[in-house]
């Protein structure tokens, strides 16, 4: 049996045990949480400085259209739709008949036409035999006069009637302007053509047009308005051809200001031979206004400002992903765009920057390396 001193110091000594045990646990794990803290490093991506061309552009979005296009209507209203002779996608060539109205205000006027040129013919034949006698002396000037007067009235009238009867000709029968590619019909056969746009918003029968030259229209505000000049180059990218950049140019530049949007209207042109554009297509528009060929350039990601003025990173040129530390360098930057940086001084080609998560970085940082662009 222990005695009451014992036992207090058997307490104190388990006591002793404990405290050491839960102290010494404490800072195990003070010095493990301390280790993992110095392993963690900041993942980070590089590039190598190369020379390369780089360009200051513009960016813009607008629909596809063809350069040239036209809806073709009767002159007149009011006809019926008797027959469409073409089909969506269909090839046409300049002045092939595409559709045909109702004719029975045509017909009407051919005959009409046919009485106007019978009775000029008599009277054509009748002024021609007066106008014999009158240089005979054989009749009056009176008689001339009047003959002349009835021959010139009716011919005016057979005129009128063949310009009209020539109206509804082109009303009837709708022929194509010039070749290219039918792109819609906006009508039925049967249907009453009243003029007014249908729900694709076209007034028209059909719609034709050539598909081999196509332009985008955008509007350019009045800060980037006074860097933009017909000739320039546009590259232009839609969803449909993502890996594709089509190349076009500024055709036109309108001089003038909208007083409302303080924007002008550009029209791009674009080469379209394999027709891989289409008319209604979404497009991306990036407009080169100036270039840099053949300067050391880096991507603008690498730029970081000290002390105001412009600094990269740069480590070694190893075999990602690896450890190290970065160094800061001061450059001096010329031509800057979106992409890219020139770089006039500091670093020299083949240098390897890092390209994001650089900038709360110092010389003291561990980062690992997990890619190169090269």
């Amino acid at each position: 049996m222990l005695t009451g001193k014992s036992s207090k110091t058997v307490c104190l000594v388990c006591a002793a045990a404990l405290t050491f045990a839960l102290g010494g646990g404490c800072r195990k794990k003070d010095e493990q949480t301390a280790q993992d803290v110095e392993k963690i490093v900041l993942p980070v991506q590089a590039a190598i400085a190369v020379k390369r061309d780089i360009t200051q552009s513009l960016n813009f979005s607008g629909n596809i259209d063809a350069f040239r296009r036209a809806a073709i209507a009767p002159a007149m209203q009011g006809a019926r739709v008797q027959k469409i002779f073409v089909e969506e996608g269909q090839t046409v060539r300049e002045g092939q008949l595409l559709a045909r109205m109702e004719d029975f205000q045509l017909q009407q006027s051919a005959a009409q036409i046919q009485q106007l040129k019978a009775q000029l013919a008599q009277i054509e034949a009748d002024f021609r035999r007066i106008s014999t006698l009158h240089s005979r002396g054989s009749v009056t000037q009176q008689q001339f006069d009047q003959a002349k007067a009835g021959y010139e009235q009716i011919k005016a009238g057979h005129d009128a009637a063949q310009a009209g009867y020539n109206l509804l000709k082109k009303s009837v029968e709708l022929r194509a302007p010039f070749s290219g590619t039918i792109i819609g019909k906006h009508a039925n056969e049967g249907e009453l053509f009243t003029g007014m746009p249908g729900a694709d918003g076209v007034s028209g029968v059909v719609s034709v047009a050539q598909l081999g030259r196509m332009k985008i229209e955008v509007m350019a505000p009045e800060q980037d308005f006074v860097h933009i000049r017909p000739g320039q180059i546009a590259l232009v990218r839609t969803d449909a051809y993502p890996d594709t950049v089509f190349e076009g140019r500024i055709s036109t530049v309108n001089p003038s200001l909208s007083r409302i949007s303080r924007t002008s209207r550009v029209i791009i042109e674009i080469k379209n031979d394999r027709q891989l554009l289409k008319p209604g297509m979404f497009a991306r528009v990036e407009i080169v206004t100036s270039t840099r060929p053949n300067v050391l350039a880096v991507p603008v990601g690498a730029i970081v400002i000290r002390d105001g003025e412009p600094h990269v990173f740069t480590v070694e040129n190893n075999t990602p992903p690896f450890v190290t530390k970065p160094t800061l360098v001061k450059v001096e930057t010329g031509f800057v765009t979106d992409r890219f940086a020139q770089i006039l001084s500091g670093v020299s080609e083949g240098a390897v920057v890092l390209t994001n998560n650089n900038v709360s970085l110092s010389n003291n940082t561990d980062i690992r390396v997990t890619a190169i662009a090269r």
